[in-house]
């Protein structure tokens, strides 16, 4: 039974709720049902009953490959050494960012087709995919070996033309669209660089600087230099020209002495890429040229650098030195700050992680304020990603080598750029955000893929002469080089 006073309270609300719309529509008239509120009432349903879309789904057909093997050929460690493959196969979790990565990855795409990812680390990438390719054997489902590789397979015609695998967009982020634009070869392309190896960010240029250094000697920081846009090889040159000590006080420059430049004939060619100019370029119809030595820029491009690379007081060449371990010799010059620039490759950055000393990155240099934007090259010991003509199912590869791809962008891409080198590696807010503009301005040369008539060779071949003369060299090479480049696009519509 009811109470009173609990029955009158049920009476009194019953009619609060009758009469709530009368009084509403009173004081209001129509606004409860005018456009506006409408309009408010279906964006607030939108909202909740919209979906966020995963910017990294590459929307693959679903696919049971009921267990099968999906193998990748790659540089072995034991081989190549700090440039041999990481990046593709770990066994477990160990608790490490990127391994973690790579194995998250890996199961990912394992679970969600049914394969079993492989890696065959090979001593001898280049060699192990033309017997591949001569057997027919489908070995190997994609091959990553090194740029130089990557360009005397291609000309011989080991690689299929990636543009005609299904299901891979090349317009997607989880491509380096830098790596196709420069890469392409008569709307071609048989190699690619991309998130599935992390060694072509270890392998662009960049400079490293000692940053103690910079405040003892009371010179600029590059990092203003870069932020004002006078990061160039003039300012390079004039700005810190006074570094030198003879340290060893034998009066004459040696190993054992202080520089502003530590260098290596190789560095000719990535400070001449850095200008923004190129070994090879292409015409309107994406078919190579040369472009080394074609103007008067190029001419006094080299000039410039020529100057830099052999001034002995600014510049210690490493090859000078090989009995004191040529490379192994600069980074210990640079660990005792007897260099204040050191002009290399990121892995470098890596390789000092427990250096004490206060040391920062910056880009390669540009030839001047004019140039749009910086230039980093990326050397020839990266890693890119190319399918053999042995590869059986190509539709599969087309479609596990996409999801491999927009996966690494999603998981490894982060893992090595802000938890790794960002967060372990690199020492200061500015280097971080100097990574952003070497990763981002990063370029590649078919000159240094195909090496096209050796012209690969021609500036570091410069630098052990001590010469600028860059027409002789041209005069005594030109034909080879487009002899080479004539006969690589043959056997491409040969081979097509």
């Amino acid at each position: 039974m009811i109470k009173p006073f609990k029955k009158l309270c049920l009476i009194l609300l019953a009619t609060i709720l009758c009469i709530s719309p009368i009084v509403l529509a009173a004081c209001g008239g129509d606004k409860s049902s005018s456009p506006a509120d409408t309009d408010s009432a279906d964006t607030t349903l939108a909202a909740e009953e919209t979906v966020t879309e995963n910017p990294f789904d590459p929307k693959l057909p679903e696919k049971d490959y009921g267990g099968a093997n999906f193998t990748i050929l790659t540089k072995g460690v034991a081989a190549y050494n700090e440039w041999g493959e990481m990046s593709i196969w770990t066994e477990s979790e160990n608790g490490e960012v990127l391994n973690d990565a790579i194995y998250g990855r890996n199961r990912d795409i394992e679970e969600q087709f049914n394969i079993v990812i492989k890696e065959f680390q090979s001593s001898n990438p280049s060699n192990d995919t033309k017997k591949s390719v001569s057997a027919g054997d489908n070995a190997y489902d994609i091959v990553m070996p090194a740029f130089g590789d990557c360009g005397s397979l291609a000309a011989s015609g080991y690689f299929i033309d990636m543009y005609d695998l299904d299901y891979v967009d090349f317009s997607k982020n989880w491509w380096d669209q830098r790596s196709i634009e420069d890469l392409s070869i008569m709307k071609r392309l048989y190699f690619v660089g991309s998130d599935i190896s992390y060694l072509n960010n270890d392998a662009t240029w960049c400079t490293m600087f000692n940053k103690e250094m910079i405040k003892s000697y009371g010179v600029p920081s590059p990092y203003d230099l870069v932020a004002e846009n006078k990061w160039t090889y003039d300012n390079y040159y004039s700005t810190y020209s006074n570094i030198y000590q003879d340290l060893d006080g034998d009066g004459k420059q040696s190993a054992y002495d202080c520089y502003a430049n530590l260098t290596q004939n190789e560095n000719f060619n990535a400070m001449y890429l850095g200008s923004g100019e190129r070994l090879i370029s292409k015409d309107a119809n994406d078919v190579p040229q040369i472009a080394l030595g074609s103007s008067e820029k190029t001419v006094a491009i080299i000039e410039i650098i020529g100057r830099i690379m052999n001034d002995e007081v600014f510049s210690l060449n490493y090859h000078k030195y090989g009995n004191l371990g040529y490379h192994l010799w600069t980074t210990q010059m640079f660990e005792e700050s007897r260099g204040l620039f050191w002009i290399t490759n990121l892995q470098i950055v890596i390789r000092l992680r427990n250096l004490e000393t206060a040391f920062g990155i910056v880009p390669v240099p540009k030839y001047s304020e004019d140039q749009d934007k910086y230039a980093n090259v990326v050397w020839t010991v990266g890693s890119y990603v190319a399918v053999p003509k042995s590869s059986g199912d190509v539709e599969r590869t087309g479609i596990i080598l996409e999801a491999l791809a927009a996966k690494s962008t999603e998981v490894l891409r982060p893992a090595y750029y802000d938890k790794a080198l960002t967060g372990k590696y690199l020492r200061d807010d500015e280097s971080v955000q100097q990574l952003d503009i070497i990763i981002g301005e990063r370029v590649y040369d078919l000159g240094l893929a195909y090496n096209f008539g050796g012209i690969a060779d021609i500036l570091p071949g410069l630098m052990q002469k001590k010469s600028t003369d860059i027409a002789s060299e041209l005069a005594k090479k030109e034909e080879k080089i487009q002899t080479s480049i004539d006969k690589t696009l043959e056997s491409f519509d040969e081979n097509a």
